[in-house]
């Protein structure tokens, strides 16, 4: 394992120069995503109010979460952790769809408030279709049947999948083995060109296979150390955040941004093709 201090030199080092902003388009999706963040705290207050500067600033089409949406009590909401710190979000009445996470499944409050009454499911906004899975029973046949025939199907060019427990991660929380046994070469032939993962209370970038991973964490709870390696990593911060995730037919960006306003880290991720076969 390595120390936290020697990790953090060497994803900084790695970081990458920020990406020019994406052009406006007719088939443009613009998504606010944000996770591990319903603890009721004023780091949360504060990223949702920047969330809210950006939208005022470009229109956001949807919000999306990549869970632990609730943490207390049990997966609900209450006026401390969401109608109180989410309020100018709900006022601009922007679409909220939501990964379910471990602190999410005793309650119904991401079904109820979130409109996400399904473990996994998947919708499509233009150019881009989001396949969000329960990373609380990764191994479920049924879940697997349905990514890979979702994917098999799908005619959008962006292929996005939102699930809480990351498949790879440098964070506290160890990577799942069975995501990678059983997603990921999923992921990997019907053209996922990224993956946005919680769990871990941290920003972090992956390229791996191909694919992007990002774990986006920093929503809100009290935030973890980088202290371990993975496979291609590019930067591990343990900061609160939010994500800007711009897409059109062939582009796709991704602005990690601080609860001040700068920027985090601003990158483009390349668009993948299915592989044939």
């Amino acid at each position: 394992m390595m120390r936290p201090a020697a990790i953090g030199v060497a994803v900084i080092a790695a970081a990458v120069a920020p990406a020019a902003a994406t052009a406006q388009s007719p088939d443009a999706v613009r998504m606010l995503v944000k996770g591990d963040w319903g603890a009721g705290t004023t780091a949360q207050a504060a990223i949702t109010r920047r969330m809210c500067r950006s939208h005022a600033v470009r229109p956001a089409d949807l919000i999306l979460t990549t869970g632990d949406n609730f943490y207390s009590p049990d997966g609900r909401a209450t006026r401390a952790n969401f109608d109180r710190p989410e309020a100018c979000l709900l006022r601009a009445g922007i679409p909220w769809r939501a990964t379910w996470g471990n602190h999410d499944v005793g309650g119904r409050s991401t079904a109820t408030r979130l409109a996400s009454p399904r473990r996994w499911y998947s919708f499509a906004r233009g150019p881009v279709r989001v396949i969000v899975l329960d990373g609380n029973n990764p191994s479920s046949r049924a879940q697997l049947r349905f990514l890979g025939t979702t994917l098999g199907r799908a005619t959008e060019p962006v292929r996005i999948v939102s699930i809480h427990q990351p498949p790879y991660t440098a964070g506290l929380h160890a990577p799942s083995r069975t995501q990678q046994r059983l997603m990921v070469p999923l992921f990997r032939r019907h053209g996922v060109s990224l993956v946005l993962s919680g769990h871990n209370h941290a920003y972090e970038r992956m390229v791996t296979g191909g694919i992007t991973y990002v774990v986006t964490g920093g929503g809100g709870a009290g935030l973890y150390p980088c202290v371990r390696r993975a496979p291609g990593l590019r930067t591990c911060r343990a900061e609160h955040h939010f994500l800007e995730v711009d897409a059109t037919g062939d582009s796709l960006r991704v602005r990690a941004v601080r609860r001040n306003g700068s920027t985090l880290e601003d990158v483009r991720v390349p668009v993948r093709a299915s592989v044939p076969g």
